[in-house]
């Protein structure tokens, strides 16, 4: 791996799959969207105003045609921008099953008309024998997580090998909490970038004569 500066050795073992769900959105002035995956699920915006949680979801809802807003945080900053700014008319959130923030009830809350449609499923996958066997080993782990729903299966595992989490967001990190060996990092911004640059950090922190 070039950016390490070492050989590393790479296990894909993916947590969820996405399925898409059929569904018929209400009649919205405004979208929110706090995944890509939802944008891809989206009808093409016809330059309809999409709220969206970051720059990776900004960046999808552009190119699908929608005039976007983005907090370039995360839900609560979201949740923040909308109620300051205040739209006029109806909101739709396009929304995977599994999702945390209450957006749309946060939103109700506060006076604005927000429904949640699920347009997605994060459906999860066996683990991979070749991951059930490493953390069992004693070769250092690092482990970054995506998502609280990737994150649930994975720290139900049996887990003896040193690991560094590398976790978007503070829910994600307590999931892990429970694995007293664990290293558990927080990416200081809830995105790929940050996650990659934290991930590289951590493996070239790593003794070499641990590996």
């Amino acid at each position: 791996m070039r950016r390490t500066g070492k050989a590393v050795s790479i296990l894909n073992a993916p947590a969820i799959r996405i399925e898409p769900l059929p569904f018929q959105a209400p009649d919205a002035a405004h979208v929110i969207f706090t995944s890509s995956r939802a944008v891809a699920q989206a009808p093409h915006g016809s330059g309809k105003t999409a709220w969206c949680v970051g720059g990776a979801t900004a960046a999808a809802a552009t190119a699908n045609g929608y005039d976007v807003r983005s907090a370039n945080g995360d839900a609560d900053a979201l949740v923040a921008m909308i109620i300051n700014e205040r739209p006029g008319g109806r909101m739709v959130h396009l929304a995977g099953r599994h999702r945390r923030g209450a957006i749309a009830a946060r939103l109700t809350a506060a006076g604005l008309i927000c429904t949640t449609v699920e347009v997605y499923d994060q459906v999860a996958l066996p683990m991979p024998q070749a991951l059930i066997d490493a953390v069992a080993g004693t070769r250092p782990i690092v482990m970054p997580v995506f998502s609280a729903r990737s994150g649930q299966g994975l720290c139900t595992l049996s887990i003896a090998a040193p690991l560094h989490v590398v976790a978007i967001s503070a829910a994600v990190a307590d999931l892990f909490r429970h694995i007293p060996q664990a290293r558990i990092l927080t990416a200081g911004h809830p995105d790929a970038n940050h996650m990659t640059d934290m991930t590289v950090a951590v493996l070239r922190s790593l003794d070499p004569r641990a590996e």
